[in-house]
């Protein structure tokens, strides 16, 4: 039977022609490799290199083994990496629970983040309601949530969380629809007009949030756009927005008595147990120069 150690030592000669040279790139000595090669030869009664002066040319049996030990070579390193980052870590993924209001520009970040510094993190975007989100991360070493804060947002016994800074919110309709048209808006007007609104923003600001008679409640941030740019209104984050409103799909409408901008808090919450990993220390620094750059 062969070992990596053999495959290694013959794909290092193929790709070097020498066994010197092999035994360079493998930090062996020259004679470890050259045996770790003949016993290649012996076990399977086969010539692997036809020595050419200084040079180990592969012969013909040799080229046809070399893609296939190549490969299991390739595969036995990439699996010694993940094995040694499991050992070195308890971590191999992230659920990241996530409510309307986080921009999808932080979860790109995050997301570009966590690729770079731990590749063998898998990480899973989820949108949950707040409370869902918060008994995840109280429950599970694998759970993160950026959500909205809460008016008293204060740490409970099994998670903790980092402020972030605020986002930006301000009234958004179709250009096609009738509040368009009206000269001075009011929030009366708002109020007799069918308003999409956020679970998130509902359960947790609903004196802010809930205006109209004539309520929809949305969870999804996609499915609210989609319907948003049909038919009534909604706050909606200007991150968010941006996009649409550049295609000439919303307009931002601007009512007398609603401050041009509402600005509402985001925090990135975490299990207490995980206070230390440098996973979480990582995030932090990331998730800090983020909100610098990017949040008030």
């Amino acid at each position: 039977m062969f070992s990596y150690e053999h495959l290694a030592s013959f794909c290092a000669t193929v790709e070097e022609g020498s066994y010197s040279q092999a035994a360079k790139k493998l930090g062996k000595d020259r004679t470890t490799v050259r045996e770790q090669v003949k016993a290649l030869e012996d076990s399977y009664a086969v010539t692997l290199f036809v020595i050419q002066g200084k040079k180990a040319v592969a012969s013909e049996e040799g080229e046809a083994m070399y893609r296939q030990a190549k490969l299991l070579v390739r595969n036995s390193e990439q699996l010694n990496v993940r094995m040694m980052n499991s050992y070195r870590t308890e971590y191999t993924h992230f659920n990241i629970y996530h409510d309307i209001l986080v921009p999808n520009a932080l979860i790109l970040h995050i997301e570009h983040y966590l690729a770079k510094e731990f590749p063998h993190i898998r990480v899973h975007w989820l949108h949950r309601n707040r409370q869902e989100a918060l008994n995840e991360v109280s429950t599970n070493k694998n759970s993160l949530a950026i959500m909205q804060n809460r008016l008293d947002s204060n740490p409970e016994s099994t998670y903790e969380f980092m402020h972030l800074g605020t986002d930006q919110l301000a009234v958004f309709c179709n250009p096609s629809h009738p509040l368009t048209s009206i000269e001075n808006l009011t929030a009366g007007d708002l109020q007799l007009t069918k308003q999409y609104v956020s679970e998130n923003h509902l359960h947790s600001l609903p004196d802010v949030f809930s205006i109209s008679t004539e309520q929809h409640v949305v969870s999804n941030n996609d499915v609210l756009l989609s319907l948003l740019m049909h038919d009534g209104w909604a706050f909606v984050s200007r991150d968010l927005a941006e996009t649409f409103v550049e295609s000439g799909k919303l307009v931002e409408l601007r009512p007398a008595e609603i401050s041009a901008s509402l600005k509402v808090g985001l925090s990135f919450y975490f299990p207490t147990a995980m206070k230390h990993a440098p996973e979480l220390l990582g995030l932090h620094a990331t998730l800090r120069a983020y909100a610098r750059d990017n949040m008030s």
